[in-house]
């Protein structure tokens, strides 16, 4: 399961780099899904790079993270999409920024709970 998502995760940001790439030179180019779409691009190296760390978890531990952070995401997804340009709301955050915000965060939590599981573990 680790394996597979670790390469579920890869092949995702690469086939999205190289859509996304193709996209911004078409006549169909629609701002709304490039975003959309880039925002699943961020969140898909984030959670690969983190899953290298995450093989030293067993699977009990691994499960409740991933699952955890599929939660996290689709509702990180969600706020930057709604979040838009940034414009009209109370911190001026487009939806980008709020993803790397988020990512950051997610990493950052990751890490802790990868290391703690890590330690109590030795």
């Amino acid at each position: 399961m680790k394996k597979y998502i670790s390469i579920v995760s890869f092949v995702l940001a690469v086939g999205i780099f190289f859509w996304l790439s193709n996209y911004m030179e078409s006549l169909s180019f629609n701002y709304h899904v490039a975003q959309f779409v880039g925002y699943i691009f961020y969140w898909s190296v984030s959670v690969f790079i983190v899953n290298l760390f995450a093989f030293t978890l067993n699977n009990e531990k691994y499960k409740l993270w991933i699952g955890a952070s599929f939660s996290f995401i689709c509702i990180s997804i969600f706020l930057a999409y709604y979040a838009g340009d940034g414009r009209g709301t109370i911190v001026d955050f487009d939806g980008k920024d709020l993803t790397w915000i988020l990512a950051a965060l997610y990493t950052f939590l990751s890490f802790g709970y990868i290391s703690r599981q890590y330690f109590k573990k030795k």
